[in-house]
């Protein structure tokens, strides 16, 4: 027998917090399955659904299926710096657009920018790694052990690329990828680390190398190099916010059997109090606001440690929370968020050609905000703060974009934004105000609906034949895109 959902304005106003938060945007057909099922359920499907692969998502690609060396071999003579970069874009954009799992793509979209590298115009050759990463290390982990994604990345090509681990000997030990390992990717800046720590973090982890090289036609891979590696005696401690220390030792390994101790020290690094607190403050941050509240960062932190590092639990404790309740549209969109809501928002089409009309379209779009994907420059990832993505520029450019999707003049995406009029049409040019900006899940005040039906040339309450609606349309979908509730989620 099917289960009723809740009632009532609080499971409604649940429901519309849930969708914000957890999806790029609401859909009709998004907000009816919510309706349907009840937040509680939503929830939990969303919970389960892991990203997107790479079946579907872009016809004629040389990057999402490939290897590193047959990307290598495709682009040698066609720009790489621009065309691989591009296209892993153009996928990240069609699978937040469509992919039913939103809460997998936006945490896709999170643990990208923590393990965040740089891939374009460089000599480290990340750009080509870094799509064999997103499809070999991120999505198959979003959902699942901090402490075995942390590993998966520790081997990613890419990253020993970007921060030069592939180098890292015995006698030359490099400190790049030991350092933000502590201070990026687990404890936080100087939490509970020094820089003796960080020094011995570099030997347990050198002879994590890579094997072939692209210009000799080979492909890239992962391989624990013995030869390179420290093999004597190593500790490291590690202090909590209450003085107590954490202690990692080995006594040293040769041969094979060095690799244990770097896998030893991912699964213990993973697993320490500070770690805890930095992953769940990350999360709060991201999924409730940007200060996220001590009380629910430190039951989140407990949540992760007697989950042994599992992520669905500290995401279901984080969004069950009083704390996500007693907020609403408290986040600003990133310029990736934005562009995205407003694609699903107006039912968009977009072409799926590689290379083709789309593909510079949505990169371009989302680098004039500020957020070009995978070029961030240093290892620390996009800020999540509303004052780095909302300046005079990028408000400016944020409006712009919005009358281009209003408008239907992004090339490679297609909208019908006639039929987003309600039907039958209201009365009054209120009415269709209102109407249409429910169909984009847009709140709405009275002040704001009077500003736009004055922009249309008429008054709120007057006879919706009286508006300029035909003419104006796009750029009335332009303004509400551009209203304060729209930006946020």
């Amino acid at each position: 027998m099917p289960v009723t959902p809740p009632s009532g304005e609080v499971e409604v106003l649940r429901q519309a917090r849930l969708v914000e938060r957890i999806t790029f945007g609401p859909t009709p057909q998004l907000v009816a399955e919510v309706a349907a099922m009840g937040s509680d359920a939503f929830l939990e499907w969303q919970l389960s659904i892991p990203p997107a692969g790479t079946a579907g998502v872009l016809t004629g690609a040389h990057t999402l299926d490939a290897s590193i060396g047959q990307r290598y071999q495709a682009t040698r003579d066609a720009n790489p710096d621009r065309t691989l970069v591009r296209e892993l874009r153009h996928a990240a954009v069609v699978r937040a657009v469509t992919h039913p799992g939103q809460l997998a793509e936006l945490m896709v979209d999170f643990w990208t920018n923590h393990f965040s590298v740089y891939a374009g115009n460089d000599d480290k050759d990340v750009k080509y790694a870094v799509a064999s990463d997103d499809r070999d290390v991120i999505r198959p982990h979003a959902l699942g052990r901090f402490a075995d994604l942390l590993l998966a990345n520790a081997r990613s090509v890419s990253m020993l690329l970007y921060l030069d681990n592939f180098r890292s000997t015995a006698t030359r030990p490099n400190q790049n990828y030991a350092r933000e390992l502590v201070e990026l990717h687990t404890m936080g800046a100087f939490n509970g680390y020094d820089e003796d720590d960080v020094d011995a973090l570099a030997r347990v982890f050198s002879g994590w190398s890579l094997a072939g090289r692209l210009r000799d036609g080979d492909d890239l891979r992962y391989v624990f190099d013995p030869a390179r590696h420290f093999s004597g005696p190593i500790t490291i401690d590690i202090t909590d916010r209450d003085g107590t220390v954490h202690t990692w030792s080995t006594e040293g390994a040769t041969g094979p059997e060095g690799e244990a101790d770097g896998i030893a020290v991912i699964a213990w690094l993973a697993r320490l109090p500070n770690t805890a607190r930095f992953i769940a403050e990350k999360l709060v941050r991201r999924f409730v606001a940007d200060e996220p509240p001590t009380a629910l960062v430190e039951s989140a932190a407990q949540v992760y440690l007697a989950n042994d590092t599992e992520i669905v639990p500290v995401l279901r404790h984080i969004l069950t929370s009083a704390e996500l309740d007693a907020t609403r549209r408290s986040k600003v969109r990133t310029p990736f968020e934005l562009l995205v809501a407003m694609l699903r928002a107006v039912g968009a089409s977009i072409d799926r050609t590689a290379g083709g009309p789309a593909a510079a379209t949505l990169s371009d779009q989302v680098g004039r905000l500020g957020q070009e994907l995978w070029s961030w420059p240093t290892p620390d990832g996009f800020p999540d703060d509303r004052h780095f993505w909302i300046t005079t520029n990028t408000t400016l450019r944020r409006w712009e974009l919005a009358a281009r999707v209003g408008n239907g003049r992004l090339t490679g995406v297609g909208a019908d934004i006639a039929a987003l009029v309600p039907s039958p049409l209201p009365a009054t040019v209120g009415e269709v105000i209102t109407g249409l900006a429910a169909r984009l899940g847009v709140g709405i005040s009275e002040t704001s609906v009077s500003a736009i039906a004055q922009y249309l040339g008429t008054t709120h309450d007057a006879p919706t034949a009286e508006a300029d609606l035909a003419r104006r349309l796009g750029d009335t979908v332009g303004l509400l895109f551009c209203s304060p509730a729209f930006q946020h989620r």
